[in-house]
């Protein structure tokens, strides 16, 4: 998605966003029993189910100071370990299953699944030879929708260019009924797979399984660079642009709804998310469709967004050095980036930007996407999350808000508390990547929001 990471590799097959190691993320547990497996075994289980107790007890700092190794200790002092137990405490234990101790010459990890009346909990403890924590890692796993009892999907491929075929899914409201109004979804930056899958969330699936409901038929499919990342990388190099990577195959899915019998073939939207938002003024341009639905998008240039992103580090944890180095690194980020227009592309492309090619930045800024938005003369709906980090509401949101001040072509509107995925924000590490590892879903008011204004545009 744009904007948790523009870091990109050689082969483009690696995912975005990767965060550090994530030792500790918490979610209620109570009391229970570890059966032994061996020696080792044995003692690592005795200790998680002290451990155990003790977060029951609330006694934090005893956790730390008896279980936690050196190297945890410092990155989850207690204070830490404290908010991430109450953020995320569960309600009525029922039972542990699924249990295994696995023991190697160095670590014995203990792990199973830790049942609640209203939740299931995977535990993994990884115990060194001290018979200290090295990892403490509870979660609740993603949890999963059933398609809507009134939809239908049906798998389907795109392919906008020979040797790039894409799966995708076409969600409709009903088989037999029709034509419905619908939707193309449009990937954020990064590889990402047909339900834009990030962690805990499947945001994409969210939107098409409750605009499916609202009487609305959703495409979406897998990102070029998700399926085909390393030929693409063979074949173009730092030639690579969002045109092969993400605005060909949009423009594809959207004459492929438009020349389906079962849908509107005037009521296609493009429904961008991200860097999807920002490029769909582009996509639409050339699919020429029914409007566009930005969530999280901007009309700023990208590397306007990244240099924000790189201030948005300096917190004020940092040295006042840290601050000035992280200072000076982001203003020579920008400066470079502002010269990529002066330089032919051949010259851009022989700059790399972790992993990105100048030229990839360079292509970007030949288009103006929020005048393309305006001159559409196209209805929009632009959403944003107030708990958003990525794409903010002060610099983001309020160049829209700017644009279209007295335009009445477009509908904006944000939403307290959701973070960049539409979903809310919560947990110790709430405004920060991490907080994605907390399962959620889009709210429902986002998708109702998209469906009413969907159905407005067909009367």
């Amino acid at each position: 998605m744009l904007f948790q990471s523009f870091e990109r590799n050689t082969n483009y097959m690696k995912r975005v966003m990767m965060l550090r190691k994530t030792y500790i993320i918490l979610a209620g547990l109570a009391f229970f029993l570890l059966s032994a497996c061996s020696s080792q075994g044995s003692t690592a289980e005795e200790n998680a189910e002290e451990v155990l107790q003790q977060l029951q007890e609330e006694e934090y700092q005893q956790i730390n100071d008896q279980y936690f190794s050196d190297e945890l200790q410092e990155s989850y002092p207690a204070d830490e370990l404290q908010l991430s137990w109450e953020a995320n405490r569960g309600s009525t234990f029922e039972e542990i299953s699924n249990l295994e101790a696995t023991a190697d010459e160095e670590e014995t990890a203990v792990s199973g699944e830790v049942i609640f009346d209203d939740a299931r909990m995977e535990v993994t403890m990884d115990w060194n030879e001290e018979e200290k924590l090295e990892s403490l890692q509870i979660e609740r796993p993603m949890e999963e929708l059933a398609l809507p009892d009134a939809a239908v999907e049906e798998d389907i491929t795109i392919e906008a260019e020979d040797g790039y075929p894409l799966n995708g899914k076409l969600t409709l409201p009903d088989e037999e009924g029709g034509p419905y109004p619908a939707v193309v979804l449009v990937h954020g930056s990064g590889p990402n797979d047909m339900d834009e899958t990030i962690f805990s969330y499947k945001p994409f699936q969210d939107i098409a399984y409750g605009l499916a409901e609202e009487g609305i038929a959703v495409l979406r499919y897998d990102k070029r660079t998700y399926t085909h990342g390393e030929k693409m990388v063979e074949e173009l190099g730092a030639a690579l642009t969002v045109k092969e990577e993400t605005v060909d195959d949009a423009v594809e899915a959207a004459r492929m709804l438009q020349a389906d019998d079962r849908i509107q073939t005037d009521q296609v939207y493009i429904n961008g998310h991200s860097l999807g938002g920002m490029l769909a003024p582009r996509i639409d341009d050339e699919a020429d469709t029914a409007g566009m639905i930005l969530l999280a998008g901007s009309p700023r240039s990208l590397w306007e967004i990244l240099y924000n992103q790189q201030l948005d580090l300096a917190s004020d944890n940092l040295s006042e050095e840290a601050r000035e180095q992280l200072q000076d690194q982001a203003d020579a980020f920008k400066e470079l980036a502002e010269s990529f227009q002066d330089m032919s592309p051949e010259e851009a492309m022989e700059y790399d930007i972790g992993g990105m090619s100048g030229y990839y930045l360079r292509e970007m800024d030949q288009y103006d996407v929020g005048q393309i938005a305006l001159d559409s003369n196209k209805p929009l709906l632009i959403l944003q999350g107030e708990a958003d980090f990525q794409v903010t509401v002060e610099n983001d949101f309020a160049a829209w808000e700017d644009i279209f001040e007295n335009e009445s072509q477009a509908t904006l509107k944000t939403y307290p508390d959701l973070n960049h995925n539409f979903i809310l924000s919560q947990g110790e590490n709430k405004g920060a990547i991490a907080e994605y590892n907390i399962p959620g879903h889009v709210d429902e008011q986002v998708i109702k929001d998209i469906s009413d204004w969907i159905h407005e545009q067909a009367e």
